[in-house]
């Protein structure tokens, strides 16, 4: 189904005011969020790169 130019337009105004309205709250995390230590960033890195991995391993079974 097609949707009309009016409602992609719409969607579009819809998805910038929820970034704009998202914007304080983003920036009050960054200066004042929890900071991850070498260690926490070294746990995600080896789960991202698990992930990776095991998804390349199921595309070459296919």
């Amino acid at each position: 189904m097609e949707m009309g130019m009016g409602w992609k337009i719409a969607m579009a105004a819809m998805m910038l005011f929820f970034a704009y309205r998202l914007w304080p709250v983003a920036k009050h995390w960054m200066t004042n969020g929890p900071k991850g230590s070498t260690n926490d960033w070294m746990t995600a890195a080896m789960l991202l790169g698990g992930v990776i991995l095991f998804v390349l391993i199921l595309i070459k079974l296919v």
